[in-house]
């Protein structure tokens, strides 16, 4: 085919231009978004956005430097607002929490997963929220400290036994271990002795969930771009999350409920751990009810007090892997903070000392440790196990000249905010010190913030005090020789290090 009469250009090559040209159209059919509303933000490419999947959230930190506090990201062609504004924050988490209840919809959460309650919207949120909001009490958690304490107290054995080695212990390991053991304990009554056996069914699934290879980072970006397409890739099985973690606490966690409601009430009643909980819990509709419930067909003034058996598997799996990352990642965290800050260790050291003495630690005593709860928020301020949060916008709104389009993602950057030279000084540096002063609660979020924050943060922060005291009150951690002075980071969706965190013990007395 002659082009202008000048040059004979193949059919076939002809249209193939057409098509890339076409293709790279589509790909970027609505990259002007946030350049039309006057919203800064980094370069996005054809049909994959800013980055793969959802590993743009480490680049938060320097985008954040360069753009400011508002501004627009897109994930395939999805676009999305990234704000650290915290006037703008207090809007959503909390003023004008009913616009902002719902996270961000994804699509490829495996059955039953995406019944957990950080999953869910609306009134199907507040319905499964209030039903194990309980388990949570002051009252169940005092309760739930002796199983604590004992876990605890294998831990500092296991330390002592690597005492004096002079060889690298990997801190994640022995807390990871600890973590399941205190989850398999207060959530489920049931003794998994992971702490003897590192290689546990229950650690190993619970740490996949947070291992994202490569196919599961492009997932979002397929879901984004064809949703139907997602649809039928999570109905056959995958996900962003393998399909035989899931069936293994699918299998696990069922037979544990079967095993419980076959037993008699009269032997259940002594049991205060939150799978218990959930099976006694109140039946106020029938069995058409519940199962509507559980689909998010029900609504919000209908009060359905039971779980059907799939919510409370999806509950479980957010309790072992979202409870074994957070706890063992801060412990781990706390551990090579205090190795490197040997002058806070000691103080900590002391602090227990004086006012626990030989006091075995509970939930009223370890109230008294206000340095040691500095301790962990640092660690928290500087290493939050979630690096980014996310709210999704049911109607239109503005705030502060900003305005949020209905169904609008909107994340907060908690690892960029954290280290935010405006509100911390020095902030790369740790200093539990700084949390003696008052600063704006908004400063912090590691937890979340509003009804939304997270609903086992108390028993998170109970689990790692009482591990500190045993550990502290029996060995001193130390550096090795290859321990870096900064740590870097992984570029995935949660917070890990390049390398495996590794220090020397040494004993305490």
């Amino acid at each position: 085919m002659e082009i202008l009469g000048l040059v004979d250009v193949p059919l076939y090559l002809l249209l193939v231009v057409v098509a890339a040209v076409l293709i790279y159209l589509y790909g970027t059919s609505n990259y002007d978004y946030f350049k039309k509303l006057g919203i800064p933000g980094p370069t996005s490419y054809p049909f994959i956005g800013c980055s793969i999947g959802f590993t743009f959230y480490p680049k938060f930190h320097s985008w954040r430097q360069q753009y400011g506090s508002v501004f627009g990201i897109f994930m395939g062609k999805t676009p999305a607002l990234v704000i650290s504004d915290l006037d703008i924050l207090k809007e959503i988490f909390v003023k004008s929490f009913n616009t902002f209840r719902n996270r961000m919809k994804i699509t490829i959460i495996p059955y039953p997963f995406n019944l957990a309650v950080f999953f869910l919207d609306g009134a199907h949120w507040k319905r499964v929220r209030s039903i194990i909001s309980p388990t949570f009490s002051s009252a169940k958690l005092r309760l739930m400290c002796a199983a604590i304490n004992d876990c605890a107290m294998t831990l500092s054995k296991n330390f002592s036994k690597v005492v004096g080695k002079n060889e690298a212990v990997n801190m994640k390991k022995y807390f990871g271990a600890y973590t399941i053991d205190v989850i398999s304990r207060t959530a489920f009554g049931i003794k998994i002795e992971s702490q003897n056996d590192f290689d546990n069914a229950f650690v190993a699934n619970a740490k996949e969930i947070f291992q994202h290879k490569n196919m599961r980072r492009v997932l979002p970006i397929i879901a984004g771009v064809m949703p139907r397409l997602a649809r039928a890739i999570r109905k056959r099985g995958f996900g962003m999350y393998p399909q035989r973690v899931m069936s293994f606490f699918h299998r696990n966690v069922t037979e544990m409920i079967k095993q419980r409601q076959n037993k008699k009430k009269e032997k259940q009643k002594h049991r205060i751990d939150f799978l218990q909980l959930l099976v006694d819990a109140e039946i106020d509709a029938d069995s058409d009810d519940i199962a509507h419930a559980a689909k998010g067909q029900i609504s919000e003034s209908d009060a359905v007090r039971r779980l059907s058996t799939d919510e409370i598997v999806g509950q479980s799996i957010v309790f072992f892997s979202a409870g074994y990352e957070a706890t063992a990642s801060t412990l781990t965290f706390a551990s090579y903070s205090l190795a490197v800050n040997p002058d806070v260790q000691e103080k900590a050291y002391n602090e227990i000392t004086e006012m626990l003495g030989n006091e075995e630690p509970n939930y009223h005593n370890i109230q008294k440790l206000k340095y040691l709860d500095n301790i962990l928020t640092e660690t928290l301020r500087l290493y939050p196990p979630v690096i980014t949060l996310h709210r999704r916008a049911s109607e239109t709104i503005q705030i502060k000249g900003v305005t949020i389009p209905k169904g609008q993602t909107v994340f907060i950057p908690v690892f960029a905010l954290q280290r935010d030279p405006q509100l911390f000084k020095d902030p790369e540096s740790f200093k539990p010190e700084r949390h003696d002063e008052n600063s704006n609660p908004l400063s912090f979020l590691a937890f979340g913030y509003g009804p939304r924050k997270c609903i086992g943060m108390r028993l998170a922060l109970v689990k790692a005090k009482i591990a500190l005291v045993h550990v502290l009150r029996t060995v001193k951690f130390e550096r090795m020789p290859d321990t870096p002075e900064v740590l870097t980071f992984k570029k995935t969706n949660f917070l890990r290090t390049e390398k495996d965190i590794t220090l020397k013990l040494s004993s305490r007395c």
